[in-house]
């Protein structure tokens, strides 16, 4: 009979983490695998039907509660952040309410589980308190404000899954754990598509402000010979920005807004139409974390599977791709300087494409993940 494994993540928009969906199949073949999320309610309503997750729900009322009390205290705490710089505001319904919602629920549950792997340091804390020793899987990083960054237990920490060494050693700078350091890669496929058909360009992801759309939308609003497709989940304020600022994009067709979902290979086969990719975060995002100094975007690497070149903000976190060739890192996101990357990649067009598939089959998802396969098979 095979081990059960369950991998706990407090996020509800699973669909977009691919991470865990790909830990989950290459985990299916020698486990008995369940996730537990919660219910998809914001950046997507999408579930995935294909896999075993149970989807936690979320009560409407305490929902209504803690975010109504979250963003007033988040107004209260930015307005007094001018006075005293360091104060951090923990959002009660991400940091108190789910965390105890999946306690009580894995309770009931009774899932049995033989390896336990968490997700981020809430869930952590939760798997800790009802599991004792468990896997650690890292994709947010934040030490610093994390409330329960000092509750975890470090002893208690079986292994650390993540993507870079840097951020292993942020977070655990004084501790010895068993790392594997895997990217939020696809599993690398040697089929290549025809550069010469390629046209247009893709903005894969979430469509959120925060992630710098809407510095991206102002570049083809200022040179009208190009157009961008948006594909992904979407910040429904971001959204309403758009249809404000930008309606004209919209409607005539230089901005085209995709959200219908797919699932990996039929994603990257969808990207790899077009000729050049984005992924930015939001400056003063940047400047303020760790975290996205340094995340390696999972839609960079399907850029990357796809044989498209990028034009991404030049972070730690991406370094890899002026180490590869695989597209330009740029400083800011003026319109002139987004122009010069896309000429400095059409200049030697194919020379990226080809770094991109070089890069993708660097981080293949299986070739990295199998020493944490083989750990989890032995350890237990």
């Amino acid at each position: 009979m095979k081990k059960k494994v369950v991998i706990l993540t407090l996020n509800d928009y699973i669909i977009y983490q691919p991470t865990i969906l790909n830990l989950y199949d290459f985990l299916s073949p020698h486990f008995d695998v369940t996730v537990v999320s919660f219910q998809p309610q914001y950046v997507t309503k999408q579930k995935d039907e294909t896999r075993n997750i149970i989807y936690l729900e979320t009560d409407y009322w305490a929902t209504q509660f803690y975010q109504k009390t979250d963003f007033i205290l988040s107004k209260v705490v930015g307005v007094a952040r001018k006075f005293l710089p360091k104060l951090n505001y923990h959002y009660l319904y991400y940091n108190h309410y789910l965390p105890n919602l999946l306690k009580t629920s894995l309770k009931k549950l009774e899932l049995g589980a033989d390896i336990v792997i968490a997700v981020d340091l809430a869930a952590l804390h939760v798997a800790q308190a009802l599991y004792g020793s468990v896997h650690f899987l890292s994709l947010e990083i934040d030490n610093q404000s994390n409330s329960y960054y000092k509750k975890i237990d470090h002893n208690k920490i079986k292994s650390v899954f993540i993507q870079s060494q840097m951020r292993s050693d942020y977070l655990f700078p004084h501790a010895r754990l068993r790392t594997f350091i895997v990217q939020n890669a696809p599993v690398f496929d040697s089929k290549r598509t025809d550069v010469e058909g390629r046209k247009d360009f893709i903005w894969a992801g979430t469509i959120d402000r925060r992630f710098g759309v809407l510095d991206c939308i102002r570049f083809f609003d200022r040179y009208a010979q190009y157009r961008l497709v948006l594909k992904g989940g979407r910040d429904r304020k971001t959204m309403m920005m758009i249809e404000r600022d930008y309606h004209h994009l919209v409607q005539s067709g230089r901005i085209h807004i995709n959200q219908d979902y797919l699932p990996a290979d039929a994603f990257i086969d969808f990207i790899s139409g077009f000729r050049i990719g984005f992924c930015f975060y939001a400056w003063d995002m940047i400047h303020a974390s760790f975290n996205y100094q340094t995340a390696p975007s999972g839609k960079m690497f399907m850029y990357f599977a796809a044989g498209v070149p990028v034009i991404a903000c030049n972070i730690p976190g991406f370094s890899f791709v002026k180490d590869f060739g695989a597209g330009v890192l740029i400083d800011d996101y003026e319109p002139a300087t987004i122009y010069r990357a896309i000429q400095e990649i059409e200049a030697n067009y194919k020379q990226y494409s080809d770094a991109c598939y070089r890069a993708a089959e660097y981080f293949s998802f299986d070739r990295n993940v199998e020493p944490y396969i083989q750990f989890l098979l032995k350890e237990g």
